[in-house]
């Protein structure tokens, strides 16, 4: 029968103890070694997550920066450019011609208005010829709506010369653009 094993068995043990071994000495300051280095290393990357925040502050302040440089720099660049283009010559008389033609409608309307008026007014007159001279003669009456015809002919000549000349001048004015925009745009790339 075996006897069953005891406290007093144990320290009765001959031999050192394992806290004592050179070995185990030995294990015991290559973890305490490895323990601060690995506390070492983890203070550091504390220390680095607490930095990041303002590392990353600092990257978006200096990219903003840049960027409102740019901007800056673009917009003083497109400022000079629309200056350029403005004072070009070819921009000018695109501009004078574009004048001409708004000109030009414009008379062309006043004259439509007021050849319409004068027909109208005639119109009305022959109406009152015919209408008193009924009674008396028809020569009176022939006589004014020939009047009548001719005035209304007459006013048709201006609008109809007007719209021509409206028309041309238009025309002028989509080649000086033309011109224009040819000319803006050899000057981007300078």
């Amino acid at each position: 029968m075996c006897r069953p094993w005891t406290w007093s068995r144990r320290r009765s043990r001959p031999g050192p103890s394992p806290s004592s071994t050179p070995a185990s000495t030995k294990l015991s300051k290559e973890a305490k070694a490895r323990q601060a280095r690995v506390e070492k290393a983890y203070a550091e990357l504390q220390d680095q997550a607490k930095a990041f925040p303002a590392k990353v502050e600092a990257y978006l302040n200096g990219t903003i920066a840049d960027l409102n440089g740019t901007y800056v720099e673009l917009a003083a660049r497109g400022e000079k450019l629309v200056t350029r283009i403005r004072r070009q010559q070819a921009t000018q008389d695109a501009k004078a011609a574009a004048n001409t033609t708004v000109a030009k409608a414009k008379s062309t309307k006043t004259s439509a208005g007021k050849g319409a008026s004068a027909t109208t007014t005639s119109a009305k007159g022959t109406a009152t010829t015919a209408k008193k001279s009924a009674a008396k003669s028809a020569s009176a009456t022939k006589s004014r709506a020939k009047g009548t015809a001719t005035t209304a002919k007459k006013a048709a000549k201006a609008p109809r010369s007007n719209a021509k000349a409206t028309g041309t001048a238009a025309t002028k004015t989509a080649a000086k653009a033309t011109e224009a925009t040819t000319a803006a745009a050899q000057k981007v790339g300078d």
